[in-house]
């Protein structure tokens, strides 16, 4: 279902509710072992909708991802990919080790199931 009511721009209060309910969505996917595409993680925002092309979608993504990272150790966004491709975009590739160190297929591969393991026993 498109909701042309799509967001660019939000509040301090909004962005917070958006953080709590991407991670909320992202770990209940983390504990099914499900990956969510860009477009039905943006869907599942009830505060509100925020476009999940937008640059704010991508900055609340990598702020819930960073969180995750040093409280967990885990990437929770590695769950987040594009509907055309099945795999997460560029800025979560960019965040991997130096070019050429790591395939990142293969480290993006690890990193899901290293989500999946976590959330299955928390």
């Amino acid at each position: 279902m498109a909701r042309p009511d799509g967001r660019y721009k939000l509040t301090d209060v909004e962005k917070a509710a958006v953080i709590a309910e991407m991670r909320a969505a992202l770990i209940e996917a983390a504990r099914a072992r499900q990956l969510l595409t860009y477009s039905d993680l943006a869907l599942k925002l009830e505060s509100v909708y925020v476009h999940p092309h937008s640059f704010v979608f991508a900055h609340l993504l990598r702020t819930v991802c960073a969180s995750e990272w040093a409280r967990t150790g885990v990437m929770l966004c590695a769950l987040v990919v594009a509907k055309q491709t099945g795999i997460p975009g560029g800025g979560y590739f960019r965040s991997l080790a130096p070019a050429g160190s790591v395939d990142p297929l293969e480290a993006w591969r690890a990193d899901v199931e290293r989500v999946f393991d976590y959330w299955s026993n928390h």
